[in-house]
């Protein structure tokens, strides 16, 4: 006895993947990113952990069968998308599949903040130690060129995290957006970086 037959019954993880793959979510999805997408459904109390990793579906009664709780969850999942909680719900499930999904924006983003390179250390823009200055300045421009994403990065991951959904299921999440994403967004121009020294 699985979901299919009992929905509204306790049921492991690897059922629930089975079942969540059956038309719900994208077809592109493997098991390991549906079982990051159900700890996201988890934090949103679409889904809820029992003793030994064991499942449920919230608000489901006794003898609902599966294609109407199929719908109705669809319904519902669908509403719980336009809340802050469950703004990623769109790029997993099916039935938006053929709607373009939304791009990440980045919220509140500031450019004013303290620039830093890629090893973390802060960039001044005054006399600095190093002699190879055609170095410093490649480092600060991949710093300028990777920054959005990494604060997209850093800022829709830490949106994605939960009780259940972990860093490494938040980090799935991401990448897994930013590929249904990226065919939305325009290619950027790449920029030669002279190697050049100024004297």
């Amino acid at each position: 006895m699985g979901p299919h037959s009992a929905p509204h019954l306790v049921h492991a993880e690897s059922l629930w993947i089975h079942w969540f793959k059956d038309g719900i979510l994208n077809p592109d999805i493997d098991d390991a990113g549906v079982l990051s997408v159900l700890h996201y459904l988890a934090d949103l109390n679409v889904l809820e952990y029992q003793p030994g990793r064991n499942l449920r579906l919230t608000g489901i009664k006794e003898g609902v069968m599966a294609d109407e709780v199929k719908n109705y969850l669809h319904n519902s999942l669908d509403d719980l998308s336009g809340t802050e909680g469950g703004f990623a719900i769109v790029y997993f499930l099916s039935c938006f599949s053929e709607e373009k999904p939304p791009p990440l924006k980045l919220e509140n983003s500031s450019p004013q903040q303290e620039r830093k390179s890629l090893f973390g250390k802060n960039i001044s823009s005054g006399k600095t130690k190093s002699s190879d200055l055609s170095n410093l300045q490649i480092v600060k421009k991949w710093g300028d060129q990777l920054r959005p994403y990494l604060d997209l990065e850093q800022q829709t991951i830490a949106r994605l995290r939960g009780k259940y959904t972990s860093q490494e299921d938040a980090q799935w999440l991401f990448s897994y957006i930013l590929n249904k994403t990226r065919q939305q967004a325009p290619a950027k121009k790449w920029e030669q970086v002279s190697r050049k020294k100024h004297r």
